[in-house]
C-alpha cells in the first residue's frame, strides 16, 4: 500500500515461495503481480524479473522485508529522478544507508551481470565512480524485518 499511495508511475510486486497465497491475500489497487519462479536464486534475479514486466527507464526498489519504507521516501527517490536523473541512487538515512534504491535502466542492466547475493548492496553501496547519488533522508533508517520476532516486534511499535 505504501508504494500505489507514491508517486510512482507503475508498481510490480515479484512474488516467489507461496505465489498462490500471497496473490491470494495481498490486496494490490494498481500493482502487477508477477511471479519470479526463480525465487532460490539471488534477489538480482528478482529485480529483473519485475523490471521485465514494465517499459520504465528507472526503477524504485522497495524489499519486502523493509516494510517501514514511507510513500514520503520513495517520492523523494521519484523526485530526484525527474529532477536530476541519476544512474543510480540509494537512501542515506541518519544511521547507515538503506533502502529504497533507485537505478536507471543502464544501471540495472549492468546490475544484472554481476553474481552472487545482495547485488545491489555490493553494486550501489561499494560504488566509488560517483554514478551513484545519495539521497539524504533525515530520520532512521527503518529495520529489514527477516523472522516473525521482528515482526511481532515492529507491529508492538506501532
Amino acid at each position: 500500500t505504501t508504494a500505489e499511495a507514491s508517486r510512482l508511475d507503475q508498481v510490480v510486486v515479484v512474488t516467489g515461495a507461496n505465489a498462490e497465497v500471497i496473490g491470494d491475500t495481498v490486496v494490490v489497487e494498481r500493482a502487477l503481480l508477477v511471479h519470479n519462479p526463480d525465487f532460490q536464486q539471488p534477489n538480482m534475479v528478482s529485480v529483473v524479473r519485475g523490471a521485465e514486466s514494465v517499459d520504465a527507464d528507472a526503477f524504485v526498489t522497495l524489499p519486502a522485508d523493509t516494510p517501514g519504507i514511507t510513500t514520503e521516501v520513495i517520492d523523494e527517490m521519484v523526485d530526484r529522478w525527474e529532477s536530476d536523473q541519476p544512474w543510480a541512487a540509494v537512501t542515506e538515512y541518519r544511521d547507515r544507508a538503506g533502502h529504497p534504491f533507485l537505478l536507471s535502466r543502464a544501471a540495472l542492466t549492468e546490475a544484472a551481470q554481476v553474481e552472487g547475493p545482495k547485488v545491489l548492496w555490493r553494486f550501489l553501496g561499494d560504488d566509488d565512480s560517483g554514478r551513484v547519488m545519495r539521497v539524504t533522508i533525515d530520520r532512521q533508517a527503518p529495520p529489514d524485518v527477516n523472522t516473525p520476532a521482528e515482526y511481532e516486534a515492529l507491529l508492538d511499535d506501532e
